[in-house]
């Protein structure tokens, strides 16, 4: 069912590149695709499972190889080759496309190294060619500049049409709607009892997605609505930017509208030159401490479990309701003594925490697990790397003019949620990409002048 679903949904997007424009198609294609499509082949029996744990996300490859994380993009991509291979044509790779390329291309120098690797390597590497190496190529060909992260932004923001509608029915009723296209959801019982009423799950991967997602389709809501010297209803633009927020509000999934805060500072201080040194020396910060709780340097279960103080900590998380918090820390903690038996290079298999009977739940340790050190490096530097140019480029665009902002902290915002959640938030890739490509010199003097 689920090809059959797959090749449909192929069949009318290259129709679509036949009718719109590309830029246009490519937009529709991935965020239709990403929205509406099933998940994929989840395992058998991962359905009737009170909590299917073995189910590691579509980031990486595993035993799920046909997902809606990478069947999009690498529609969109061969709907551009048949009608607008002109455009493709004009992308010339740069040093930013360096480490997504090595990091597609790491299974197969992986395999040098590790025994029985689980995916093949060539099949992996198809894999993180499609989810991660697609939507970067798109977003760095279709999403550059003030048109093109103006059009990502308003994709973004279009799904409201879909979401809105589901959370007003799985508020209510619960996770279902899933269900009620496809099959049940195997996720549709975690964490769906919310301070009121349900979250809502749709068409994601799991309720904690679905957190990240309405809080960037928020933040895009609320850039669209900005004050500019554009021509447009701006009572429809405030419409939609109220409504989004609603929406992530009612989602009530604290960490993600702590990040939606988080990418509201971020894209209003890009524009102040000292906030944003500020903030570019917070952001080491946090980077450094990730690293440092990802190494487990820090003994933070043994802190937790027997000091006076850590346990107070622990007790406070609880009666806030959030116990997920530290449920999250303690199977990352857990996994780490596999970890260091492959922490270089990896181990090269998608289950390698099948020892300990559950894996972990943050993303950065599943790559570790299976990638090692070098995958995880790969991996992240792309979206890292963008940041990083972002927040030092000496002609900053502000909050006013510019899709720069609202696309580095939707990076941000997507980068820090993959430390403690599994299930990514693709269009980031899109943004990276977008990032990565600059501006052309007299668009940025255009923009320049109307800002001054």
């Amino acid at each position: 069912m689920i090809e059959v679903i797959f090749g449909a949904f192929s069949i009318i997007a290259l129709l679509l590149f036949c009718l719109a424009p590309p830029a246009y198609a490519v937009a529709i294609t991935c965020f239709v695709g990403w929205l509406l499509l099933p998940v994929g082949n989840f395992p058998a029996g991962s359905a009737e499972a009170v909590f299917p744990y073995w189910i590691t996300g579509a980031a990486v490859p595993s035993d799920m190889l046909l997902t809606k994380m990478w069947w999009p993009p690498v529609v969109a991509l061969l709907g551009a080759l048949v009608t607008d291979r002109k455009t493709l044509a004009q992308f010339r790779p740069g040093w930013m496309d360096v480490p997504m390329g090595l990091w597609c291309l790491w299974p197969l120098v992986q395999s040098a190294v590790v025994e029985s690797p689980d995916p093949k390597p060539w099949i992996a590497t198809l894999y993180l060619a499609a989810a991660w190496g697609t939507p970067w190529l798109l977003g760095r060909a279709y999403f550059a500049g003030f048109e093109g992260g103006r059009r990502l932004m308003i994709s973004l923001a279009a799904g409201l049409v879909v979401i809105v509608p589901i959370a007003l029915i799985e508020g209510i009723l619960g996770p279902r709607v899933y269900g009620w296209f496809y099959q049940p959801h195997p996720f549709r019982f975690d964490g769906l009892e919310r301070y009121i009423g349900f979250r809502p799950l749709a068409f994601f991967e799991n309720g904690n997605q679905y957190g990240i997602w309405v809080a960037a389709t928020a933040l895009a809501g609320l850039w669209l609505s900005r004050p500019t010297s554009q021509k447009g209803n701006r009572v429809w633009r405030i419409l939609v930017a109220v409504l989004a927020a609603i929406v992530a509000f009612a989602s009530q999934s604290v960490g993600a509208i702590l990040l939606l805060c988080v990418g509201l500072a971020l894209s209003w201080s890009l524009g102040h030159h000292v906030l944003r040194r500020a903030l570019l020396i917070g952001l080491v910060l946090i980077l450094t401490a990730g690293a440092i709780y990802l190494s487990g340097v820090t003994p933070l279960r043994s802190f937790a479990e027997n000091t006076a103080v850590g346990r107070q900590v622990v007790d406070i998380v609880r009666l806030s309701g959030r116990g997920s918090f530290t449920w999250r820390i303690a199977r990352d903690q857990a996994a780490l003594n596999l970890v260091d038996q492959h922490l270089i290079l990896g181990s090269g298999r998608w289950d390698w925490w099948r020892e300990n009977g559950q894996r972990p739940w943050g993303l950065g340790l599943l790559l570790i697990g299976q990638f090692g050190i070098f995958g995880f490096v790969l991996a992240f530097s792309p979206l890292l790397m963008t940041i990083m140019c972002t927040f030092s480029r000496k002609q900053v665009q502000c909050w006013r003019q510019r899709s720069n902002p609202p696309l580095a902290a939707i990076v941000v915002m997507a980068t820090a949620d993959a430390l403690l959640n599994s299930f990514f938030f693709y269009p980031a890739i899109l943004a990276a990409g977008a990032l990565a490509t600059r501006e052309d010199k007299g668009e940025l003097s255009r923009l320049n002048d109307v800002h001054a």
